[in-house]
């Protein structure tokens, strides 16, 4: 997609951070736009700073974990506008802590709102896109924790998010549709999911937490070093960010990365994989066994046929 002006962008977790320098970007671009999120007082602060611009856009509180909000978020979008050309799947929360100490609550929270969030949007939508037969574009935000291990179940949704967008770009691409994919992997950028606990459903709260001293320290502890970190000199601005994702839509990227340091990460967990991958050759020549009955012909071809 070149042209943006006059174009319909929907945005979850708008009312700050990401979301909301990506939906002030849509504004300048002169399109139409429906900023969505579970804050509604921050919400409603975002909508009427962007309408002080002159720009066309209405907010809908929503809350990306429940299908029945994404639902009544399309349906308010087409019923104003009339259609939908780009859709941020952008809200996420994050719970802090060591993956061995995080409880099946911060595995339901996190998950709801950032996997099963982004599942509804795509779900939601893309109908409605692909019977416009115009071009359009989902793009799904992940995190630099989505490619390389790290931060709990918070990289656990954020490594579905990756697949999830990847898997519907290759069907799209093969079934030559208008609608692109994108998968966003931000690094340390200043928003406000350090605090994201701020939204936490209280049915699935931790109480065993809140009542463990050394719990309670050890979380203080890493909470404080995140604040710290992500709203500090080496953080990057949301509005760079805004910026990165509108050069990859122009160009179709699928895979939109914030931070070069990502290659690091990516090349040490690619070398890992394939060294592992040596086990197995090494198997199959110490037992004599032919490579073939190790090697699938099948898998082979799916792989070089993939359509990134």
């Amino acid at each position: 997609m070149k042209q943006f002006k006059n174009k319909v962008a929907v945005i979850t977790g708008a009312a700050s951070g990401i979301g909301k320098a990506i939906a002030e970007r849509c504004c300048a671009e002169g399109m139409k736009v429906v900023i969505a999120d579970i804050e509604t007082n921050a919400l409603k602060k975002a909508e009427d700073e962007m309408k002080f611009k002159a720009a066309s856009v209405i907010s809908v509180v929503t809350d990306v974990s429940k299908q029945k909000d994404i639902k009544m978020l399309a349906k308010k979008t087409i019923d104003t506008y009339g259609a939908v050309h780009l859709l941020f799947n952008n809200a996420g929360v994050g719970a802090g802590g060591s993956i061995i100490r995080q409880t099946m609550n911060d595995y339901k929270w996190v998950m709801n709102v950032n996997l099963w969030g982004v599942i509804y949007g795509m779900y939601t939508f893309l109908p409605i896109m692909e019977k416009q037969n115009e071009d359009c574009h989902i793009i799904n935000t992940s995190s630099a924790a989505g490619v390389v291990p790290g931060l709990g179940v918070y990289g656990i949704t954020k490594f579905g998010i990756t697949a999830l967008s990847e898997n519907f770009k290759w069907e799209l691409k093969a079934n030559n549709s208008k609608v692109k994919v994108s998968v966003l992997f931000p690094g340390i950028v200043n928003t406000g999911i350090v605090d994201s606990h701020r939204n936490r459903p209280t049915d699935l709260n931790n109480p065993e937490i809140t009542l463990n001293p050394e719990l309670i320290e050890e979380y203080t502890q890493l909470y404080n070093n995140a604040k710290q970190l992500y709203g500090g000199p080496l953080s990057m601005s949301a509005k760079t960010v805004a910026d990165i994702v509108f050069n990859a839509i122009e160009n179709e990227i699928l895979f939109i990365f914030t931070d070069l340091a990502s290659e690091t990460g990516i090349k040490v967990r690619t070398e890992a994989m394939l060294n592992d991958m040596n086990i197995l050759k090494k198997f199959v020549e110490k037992t004599g066994q032919s490579r073939e009955k190790f090697f699938s012909d099948l898998m082979d071809q799916g792989y070089k046929s993939a359509n990134y």
